[in-house]
Parts: C-alpha cells; structure tokens; sequence
C-alpha cells in the first residue's frame, strides 16, 4: 500500500512564500560569521527531474582576500532538490540547495565563480532533512473488543520523489501488520 502527495508549482510558491527571507548561516563555528541571506522570490519553475529553481535577491557574507564583506546581489538563482536517502534510522527527505547562477558585481568571473563553488560546498553540509519514516511508524491501539488483536502496526516500506514542470510528487509506502496477544 502506498499513499502519494502531489504538491503543486503554486503549492510549493505557497510553501517557499512563508519560507523566504531567511539567512542560512555557514559555519558551525562562532569565530566566522558567514552566511547566505535569500529575499522573496522573483521567480519559481519546477525543473523536471531535479527540483525547484527559485530567482531572489540575496546578500552574501563571505571572506574575500582577508576581508568580510557583505555582498549585495540583485538576483542569485538557487536549485532546491529534494531527494530520498536511507539511513539506518529510516527514509529521509532531504532537501539539497545549491547556488546555480550568481552575478556578483565588482568581482572578476574567476574570482565569482570560486566564490560560489565555495558557497556550494558550505552549503551542501546544511540539508534540511525530514526522517518521514520516524515521523509516519505509528503503533494504533484497537478496541479490547477485538480480541485477540491489541492494535495495528504501520511501517514504512520506502519512498520515492517525482519532479514534473506542473508539481513534485512524493509517494510513501507502507507495510501494516496486526499486533496479536495469541
């Protein structure tokens, strides 16, 4: 058995509406104080296969030959990817962010495209993960008048993702068993 979510382009607009702005900060350490800040966004488009580009204004804190600054960029376009990853503990939908296009002003294309291959690689250790196996096994009591059944194990089995230009649509599977006192 398997139940399946379809979460439209306007859905995930919606969704990402009450998402943004946000800062996502980069270091783990409290010594650097680098961060990515993405505004509201311009522009939304499902790419089949992959994920959801997403056109924003941003700001980028980011050392520079010894030096802090804060970059303003007009538009920064970003690929949010959802994918489905087994751990031990269960499926997991993570959600993967990654700098496709940056136009930073007053930076040569070499010095800009180092930039965000670094921002990239910080970013990949921040997923934004969701153990939907943990969040979807549930144990359900049933009625003493069921005798000898105490109540209904649900387990998920696996989960895929599916990314169309119109809607990403995610699809749990689901093992049942009945807990017996026999």
């Amino acid at each position: 058995m398997w139940l399946e979510a379809i979460i439209t382009r306007e859905d995930l607009a919606q969704v990402l509406g009450e998402f943004l702005p946000v800062k996502i900060h980069l270091d783990d350490d409290e010594k650097t104080d680098r961060w990515l800040y993405l505004d509201r966004a311009t522009a939304i488009t499902l790419v089949e296969d992959m994920g959801l580009r997403v056109s924003c204004p941003a700001e980028l804190k980011w050392s520079i030959a010894g030096v802090n600054p804060t970059i303003k960029l007009d538009e920064l376009t970003v690929l949010i990817s959802p994918e489905i990853i087994e751990k031990n503990k269960g499926s997991v939908l993570a959600f993967n962010l990654e700098i496709e296009e940056a136009d930073i002003r007053g930076i040569p294309a070499l010095i800009d495209d180092t930039i965000v291959k670094a921002v990239n690689s910080a970013l990949a250790s921040k997923k934004l993960e969701w153990n939907f196996t943990k969040t979807l096994t549930h144990t359900v009591g049933l009625p003493s008048h069921l005798e000898p059944i105490d109540g209904l194990d649900i387990g998920v089995a696996w989960g895929k993702r599916r990314i169309g230009q119109e809607a990403l649509a995610l699809v749990v599977s689901f093992k049942l068993t009945f807990v017996r006192n026999d």
